[in-house]
């Protein structure tokens, strides 16, 4: 059985493949500090070593930061066994000032380093000056990867036509069996920018729940449908973010090194694909 529990970056860089996420954990639900503390923890003690935040998610960034100190000072895992991504909002990207928003983000969660800072939108009108200023921010080592979320191939062509100096090491966006995107697949795999995939699980909706072929597998490999989806996104060596407030969630979704899907039911999973979007990009992104 391949594990694929991490890869290596462009850059040198290894990332886990399985990545938490945080947004929304805080505001749309009523989660303290401790329960989060707790979830963040048991998650650890599973071995998930990735964790995907920003400043647009509320207090993550600072629970975050908090349980990872107290994670540090009890000696449960050290700084350099965990994987955090955080990105640049649109208002951080008006603004301009890309260091000193890595820098508060540092502060806030009272790191040295960062391991991924992305972009969060493909901002019009600003995200190619916010590139290179994203670059001098790599450079001096406070971030040791760069990247951008959100966006679509004709964003990165865009990127290319400055001449930027550094390509982007890791791309975000959404990713799962009903939107595959292999158009925009394809040109990352063909520059080894490597994909990272929110939601991936497509927010557990009725087009997963009630699919025929995603409960016949789910019966086929003894597994949950989240678990199929999970592990078919990492067996492409993609890493899938996923969020729970359920520690039992986490848990089943941490044994996704233990399934291999055959790769008759990968084709058949990736032929579901019907160019499906859950997050609308002109919600978030005006102009887009």
């Amino acid at each position: 059985m391949k594990t694929y529990k991490s890869v290596v970056l462009r850059n040198g860089v290894e990332m886990p493949l399985l990545i938490q996420g945080t947004p929304l954990l805080l505001g749309f639900k009523d989660i303290k500090k401790k329960d989060f503390k707790d979830l963040l923890h048991h998650s650890m003690s599973l071995g998930i070593r990735a964790f995907d935040t920003s400043h647009d998610y509320g207090e993550s960034e600072s629970f975050i930061g908090y349980t990872l100190r107290e994670a540090f000072r009890k000696g449960i895992i050290q700084r350099e066994d965990i994987f955090i991504t955080s990105k640049i909002g649109n208002g951080q990207q008006y603004e301009g000032n890309i260091e000193t928003y890595v820098d508060n983000a540092l502060k806030t969660m009272r790191l040295d380093y960062l391991d991924l800072m992305l972009l969060h939108w493909p901002t019009p009108g600003y995200y190619l000056d916010n590139w290179v200023k994203l670059e001098k921010v790599y450079k001096s080592g406070k971030v040791r990867a760069i990247g951008i979320a959100n966006c679509l191939e004709r964003h990165l062509t865009e990127m290319e036509k400055t001449g930027f100096e550094i390509q982007p090491h890791v791309v975000q966006f959404e990713y799962h069996p009903f939107r595959t995107v292999p158009s925009l697949v394809t040109y990352c795999r063909e520059r080894d920018i490597q994909i990272q995939a929110y939601t991936s699980l497509c927010q557990m909706i009725p087009l997963v729940t009630e699919n025929s072929l995603l409960n016949e597998l789910s019966t086929k490999y003894h597994c949950s449908l989240p678990l199929i989806l999970l592990r078919w996104v990492i067996q492409q060596k993609i890493a899938p973010i996923f969020r729970s407030y359920k520690k039992s969630n986490i848990e089943a979704n941490a044994g996704v090194y233990h399934l291999e899907l055959e790769s008759k039911d990968m084709e058949r999973i990736s032929a579901l694909n019907i160019n499906y979007k859950y997050h609308p990009e002109s919600l978030n992104c005006p102009g887009f």
